[in-house]
C-alpha cells in the first residue's frame, strides 16, 4: 500500500511511443483516477480517447486508482478498492512503468483480500480494454474501410481460433493514432484457478457496439462468450502492456502484423528454468534413436517388411476417440507410419553420416529400407485422396535425404512426381492450396483450405532450382510466394511450420534474386509465424513450461513437439547474415529449454505412456485443451529430436545458461561428398552482465580450427582450442558473435 494519503489531486503522465502519452486525471464521480491516451502536438496534448478509462473493466472490476504516487520519472504506483452495495470486495495495488526505449507502458495489478468474486450475470467481465470512443463516420454504417486492425489469437477456416498470441493492434486513420496491447497470460492465473478457459471465452482485438447513436469502439482483452465463475481475490493479478503511436500514413495489415509482433518481442522473458533430468540435445538425440530401434514398441511387420508405426505401442487416445465418434476403428499398432519415416529421414541421414558408428546409422539403415519398400505409394498413379501439406512436405523431406545421399535414382523418381502432380496442382489451384486433393484429377477434396502450403511449395521449388538450375523452378517459387503475400493476414494460419518454410523461401529468394522486396516479405512471414508461438507459460500446468513453443495447428490449442522444432530450426537457418532481434533469440532460447518438457524423461510419472523416455509426447495440455499426452507418444515427430540436436548442441555447445548457441547451417543443401568448409554458429550472451564462456566441440583440438567473427566489421578472431577441443570466449551483455568450426584431418 502507498505510504502517504493524497490530499492534493494532480494529473500524472507517462510517455508512450511516437510522441504519445497516457494521462491520469482525478474524477469525483468515479472516486479515482482514469487515464486518457493522448498525442503530443507541439506544446499541446490532444486526447485520442475518451477520458477517465479504468485499468480493468467490469461491474466488479472497474479499477480506478484512488491514489497515485510517482515512484520514478517513468513509474507510477497505484492503490484502490472496489465496493459492491457498500461492502468492500477487495483492495488492490498496482504499478505502471514506461520504457522510453520501446514506448511500452507495463501495467501490473494485484488484488488483496479474502474470498472470491462471483461473476456470471450482466456484461462480460473482467476485461482489459481501451475505449476508443465513437465510431468514425463510415463505420457507423458498418463500413470498416478506414482502419487497420489485427486481432488474435490466430484462426483458421474463418472462425476456429487458436490460443497463441495474446496481443492486438488498432490504427484509426481519422486520428492518425494507434494502440497496441500485449497481455501477460503467464501472470494472469485467475483464468486457470477460476476455471475461466481463457481463449474459449476471450479474444484480443476490436469490438464495435452499435445503437441508435454513433456507436463505440473498444480494443483489448475482450469477453467473447458468457460464462460463470468465482475468481479468488488472493493471488489474482492483471498484467499487460499498452503502447500508443502516431502515424501519418495508414499502415497496411501486413505492416501492422510486423510492427505488432516485433514490438511484442520486448516481452520475451530472459530467464529460463532447467527441466528435471535435462541433458544435452546431443544425448537426447542418441537415446531417442535407441528407443526408436525398439522393434516391439515402434515397429510392426505387414508380412513383407518391417514398418514404423505412428505412435509408441500404437496408443493414441485422441485418435481412438475421434475414430470411435465417427463409427470407425483404427489400429495404430498395425498401421504403416510411412510419414514417420519420411519426417525423420533427412536429419537422421546427416547425423548418421557424421557419426557412422552410432545408433543413428542403425536406425537410418532400417528406416531407409522401409522407405524403399513402401515409398512407391507416394509416387504411384492410383486414384486416392491426399492431405495437401503432407504430400508436398513429405516429398520435400524424402528428396532432401536422397539428394544428400546422392541417390540420383530416387531423386529422379521424386522429381517426376513433382512435375506430374505437385506443380500442376499448384497451377490448377492458383497456388491457393486446398486442405486435401484428389489424384489423379488434382482437384480439391471436401472442405477446407491450407494456404500456407504455398510457403512449403515455394521453398521446395527453390531447392529444386538450386539443385537443377532450372529457371522454371525459380519462377514457381516466386509465383507461389507472391500469392501467399497477397492473402488476407488472418488466412495464413494452419500448420505452423508451413509458415516457417515460407520464411525460408522469402530468405532464399532474396539471396537468389537480390530483390529487396523479399526482405520485407521475410519480415512479414516471420511475424506471421511468430503469431503462432506461445507467448506465455500456462499457469494451469506447473509441471512444464510452453513459452517459445508453437501451436501445432490453428486451432489445435496445444503445442506439439514436431511443430516446435520445425519452426525453431527453420527460422534459425535464415539468420546467418541477418541481425536477429534480441527478443527473437530469447524466444529461441525458451524453445531450446522448454522443449525438453515434451519428453517423459523430463515429466512426472503421471504423464508417462510407456517405458520409452526419449520419444516425445505429441502434445502438452493447455487450459483450453488440457489432456497432456492425449495424442500419444509420436514416432512421426520423434525425428525432430535429431533436428533439435543439430540445431543446438550436436557440434558446438556451452553449459552456461545465459549463452545461447545455435547452428545456422541446418538446412544447407549439401551432399555427403561435399567438402564442408566449416559449420557456422551464432553464439549470443543473453544475460545482463559480461560472460566468459567455454565453447565445446567434443572433438580433439588437433582436429578443429575455430574462428570467431566479432562486431559489425566481422573481424576474424582465431581461437586456439585446448586439448579437449574447448575454446574460451568473452562476451559483453547482449553481444553475439559468429563462430566457424572447421574439422580437419
Amino acid at each position: 500500500m502507498l505510504k502517504d494519503i493524497q490530499t492534493v489531486r494532480q494529473d500524472y503522465e507517462l510517455a508512450s511511443g511516437g510522441q504519445t502519452k497516457l494521462i491520469w486525471q482525478y474524477d469525483e464521480a468515479v472516486g479515482g483516477y482514469g487515464y486518457t491516451l493522448a498525442s503530443q502536438e507541439g506544446e499541446q496534448a490532444r486526447a485520442m480517447t475518451p477520458a477517465l478509462q479504468p485499468l480493468v473493466r467490469g461491474a466488479r472490476f472497474n479499477l480506478y486508482p484512488a491514489r497515485i504516487e510517482r515512484v520514478t520519472p517513468h513509474a507510477l504506483a497505484f492503490e484502490g478498492a472496489v465496493f459492491e452495495s457498500g461492502r468492500l470486495l477487495y483492495e488492490w495495488t498496482g504499478t505502471a512503468e514506461a520504457d522510453p526505449a520501446t514506448g511500452w507502458v507495463r501495467i501490473e495489478i494485484a488484488l488483496h483480500g479474502e474470498g472470491k468474486v462471483a461473476i456470471g450475470s450482466g456484461p462480460l467481465e473482467p476485461e482489459i480494454a481501451v475505449n476508443l470512443g465513437e465510431l468514425p463516420p463510415y463505420e457507423r454504417g458498418d463500413h470498416v474501410w478506414f482502419k487497420t486492425n489485427i486481432d488474435n489469437p490466430t484462426k483458421w477456416n474463418d472462425e476456429a481460433r487458436g490460443n497463441d498470441f495474446p496481443a492486438c493492434y488498432y490504427y484509426d486513420s481519422y486520428k492518425k493514432f494507434g494502440v497496441m496491447l500485449f497481455f501477460d497470460m503467464s501472470a494472469m492465473g485467475w483464468m486457470a484457478e477460476a476455471g475461466i478457459e481463457r481463449f474459449l471465452h476471450y479474444r484480443c482485438g476490436l469490438r464495435r457496439t452499435y445503437g441508435y447513436g454513433p456507436g463505440e469502439l473498444a480494443v483489448g482483452l475482450i469477453g467473447d462468450r458468457a460464462f460463470a465463475a468465482d475468481i479468488p481475490v488472493a493471488g489474482t493479478r492483471f498484467s499487460y502492456g499498452i503502447r500508443c503511436f502516431s502515424l501519418d500514413a495508414p499502415p497496411t495489415e501486413q505492416s501492422a502484423v510486423v510492427d505488432l509482433v516485433e514490438a511484442c518481442l520486448h516481452f520475451v522473458p530472459k530467464a529460463t528454468a532447467s527441466p528435471p533430468n535435462r541433458a544435452s540435445w546431443r544425448e537426447f538425440g542418441l537415446k531417442c534413436a535407441a528407443d526408436l530401434l525398439d522393434t516391439n514398441a515402434c515397429w510392426s511387420n505387414n508380412g513383407s517388411f518391417d514398418m514404423l508405426i505412428p505412435y509408441v505401442n500404437g496408443v493414441s487416445p485422441a485418435w481412438e476417440e475421434s475414430f470411435k465418434a465417427k463409427g470407425l476403428t483404427v489400429d495404430f499398432r498395425n498401421q504403416p507410419g510411412l510419414d514417420a519415416a519420411l519426417m525423420m529421414i533427412h536429419p537422421l541421414t546427416e547425423l548418421a553420416e557424421a557419426d557412422p558408428t552410432s545408433e543413428y546409422t542403425l536406425l537410418r539403415d532400417k528406416v531407409w529400407e522401409y522407405i524403399c519398400q513402401a515409398g512407391g505409394e507416394f509416387l504411384g498413379e492410383r486414384p486416392r485422396v491426399w492431405g495437401t501439406w503432407q504430400y508436398v512436405y513429405l516429398l520435400h523431406e524424402w528428396w532432401r535425404a536422397a539428394w544428400f545421399r546422392e541417390d540420383e535414382a530416387v531423386c529422379a523418381r521424386i522429381e517426376e512426381a513433382v512435375n506430374r502432380i505437385v506443380i500442376p496442382l499448384a497451377r490448377k489451384t492458383g497456388y491457393l492450396f486446398p486442405l486435401s486433393f484428389r489424384a489423379p484429377e488434382l482437384r480439391k477434396h471436401a472442405n477446407g483450405d491450407n494456404y500456407p502450403v504455398a510457403g512449403a511449395y515455394s521453398y521446395f521449388m527453390l531447392l529444386l532450382y538450386r539443385a537443377r538450375n532450372n529457371a522454371e523452378y525459380l519462377a514457381e517459387a516466386e509465383r507461389s510466394l507472391q500469392v501467399l503475400l497477397q492473402l488476407p493476414v488472418n488466412s495464413l494460419h494452419q500448420e505452423s511450420f508451413l509458415l516457417s518454410m515460407a520464411v525460408q523461401a522469402a530468405d532464399g529468394l532474396e539471396r537468389e534474386t537480390g530483390d529487396a522486396s523479399y526482405g520485407e516479405a521475410y519480415r512479414y512471414l516471420l511475424a506471421q509465424n511468430l503469431r503462432m508461438m506461445y507467448w506465455y507459460d500456462d499457469p494451469s500446468f506447473t509441471d512444464y513450461r510452453i513459452w517459445g513453443m508453437f501451436q501445432a495447428c490453428t486451432p489445435m490449442l496445444y503445442p506439439a513437439f514436431f511443430e516446435n522444432i520445425e519452426c525453431a530450426a527453420r527460422i534459425a537457418s535464415t539468420l546467418k547474415d541477418r541481425d536477429a532481434a534480441h527478443g527473437l533469440l530469447l524466444a529461441l532460447n525458451q524453445a531450446r529449454t522448454n522443449n525438453y518438457y515434451c519428453f517423459p524423461r523430463c515429466l512426472p510419472d503421471k504423464f508417462r505412456l510407456s517405458e520409452l523416455e526419449y520419444i516425445p509426447l505429441e502434445n502438452l495440455g493447455t487450459l483450453e485443451d488440457d489432456k497432456t499426452g492425449y495424442a500419444g507418444q509420436e514416432i512421426y515427430g520423434a525425428g525432430q529430436t535429431f533436428r533439435a540436436a543439430m540445431l543446438w548442441d550436436q557440434w558446438l555447445s556451452c553449459s552456461e545458461p545465459d549463452i545461447y548457441v545455435m547452428n545456422l547451417d541446418g538446412y544447407e543443401l549439401t551432399r555427403r561428398s561435399d567438402v564442408r568448409e566449416a559449420r557456422t554458429f551464432l553464439v549470443a550472451n543473453l544475460g545482463e552482465t559480461e560472460k566468459s564462456c567455454a565453447l565445446e566441440t567434443g572433438l580433439p583440438s588437433a582436429n578443429v580450427v575455430i574462428e570467431v567473427l566479432r562486431g559489425a566489421s566481422a573481424a576474424t578472431e582465431p581461437v586456439v582450442p585446448d586439448a579437449a577441443g574447448r575454446v574460451a570466449v568473452r562476451l559483453a551483455s547482449s553481444e553475439r558473435v559468429t563462430v566457424r568450426v572447421k574439422v580437419v584431418g
